[in-house]
């Protein structure tokens, strides 16, 4: 008897739209089924793979390039391997990068090698409603491409703005047949959890060009490290202060009061805290900041983040 195709689901969206919240998400609402992740994250360090480790250890990494362009070999040779794992799994999750076009990721899994074994569910999008609107040039094209890519539109923080700033972002996206608004990336699981592949295989869409090059080029990237811990006032505030080129910083934080390690995701003017599992290893804050290609000014972005840092605190 042939084994039934691994269901592929692919999670796509714009730098901090909300994708490892949902990722999370949908890990946590899959227990017990035989899963496997695969997390891109463009960086220096994957520190998307490391949060959503806190929650399955089936987690593999495709590190510091965007996975449709750099690492898609490595995409390759790791769906092959996991399409080989006894017992066999049942479903993989890949979540791209924020660079990433996910029609490429598409195209990979039509490979002869992995189209027998495999087949593509569904591709889910994030869109922040906050931001999408506001992207401009070479970016909003990026993101008008993973918006062309998907199968659901999960239509994110929008208890973050009003209703006219939600209707003229539904008048972008255009008509839709499966748009789902949430908040924390909520998603129900009859959304993704039960499709049927044999009775309605995901058709093959047509392919948006965003360019020709690889899209990691479009963005510079930073990593900023220090073994003192950070007063929490003063970051917060130094973060709200960002230039908007900077689209993105995550990382794991030293904080003050308390020795507790905490995830800090930041997109725009919010951040989120998170305090990290216990076994964590947090003898040092690390940082991951994605901008515009051509942003300088990471100088600047280094001096003040060491104008927070506690020099001199017992115990942290």
């Amino acid at each position: 008897m042939t084994s039934p195709r691994i269901a592929v689901t692919v999670v796509s969206g714009f730098l901090g739209a909300g994708k490892t919240t949902l990722l999370n998400r949908m890990v946590r609402r899959a227990e017990g089924s035989r899963l496997a992740v695969i997390v891109n994250d463009f960086g220096e360090l994957n520190i998307d793979a490391a949060i959503v480790s806190e929650v399955t250890d089936a987690v593999y990494s495709l590190q510091n390039g965007c996975i449709c362009c750099t690492v898609q070999e490595d995409l390759l040779a790791q769906l092959a391997s996991l399409a080989q794992l006894e017992p066999r799994l049942e479903r993989i999750v890949i979540e791209c990068s924020g660079v990433s076009d996910p029609q490429r990721i598409v195209q990979t899994l039509a490979y002869p090698q992995l189209r027998s074994q495999m087949q593509l569910d569904m591709v889910i999008t994030v869109v922040d409603a906050t931001r999408h609107l506001q992207l401009d040039g070479e970016y909003a094209r990026l993101a008008r491409a993973q918006v062309a890519a998907a199968d659901l539109l999960l239509l994110n923080k929008t208890d973050l703005v009003d209703e006219a700033q939600l209707q003229a972002l539904r008048d972008a996206l255009g008509a839709r047949t499966r748009v789902h608004e949430s908040v924390q990336a909520e998603l129900p699981d009859a959304l993704w959890l039960d499709t049927d592949l044999d009775l309605e295989p995901r058709a093959q869409k047509p392919l948006t060009r965003v360019s020709d090059g690889d899209h990691g080029e479009m963005f510079s990237s930073w990593l900023w490290q220090s073994n003192a811990a950070l007063d929490v006032e003063c970051l917060r505030g130094w973060l709200r202060a960002l230039p908007s080129d900077v689209f993105r910083v995550k990382g794991l934080v030293l904080l003050t009061p308390g020795s507790t390690a905490h995830w800090l995701q930041h997109v725009g003017t919010r951040s989120q805290f998170l305090p990290a599992l216990d076994d964590v290893r947090a003898d040092a804050t690390r940082l991951v900041f994605i901008a515009r290609r051509g942003f300088d000014g990471w100088e600047a972005l280094g001096q003040g983040l060491e104008d927070c840092t506690v020099k001199e605190v017992a115990g942290i």
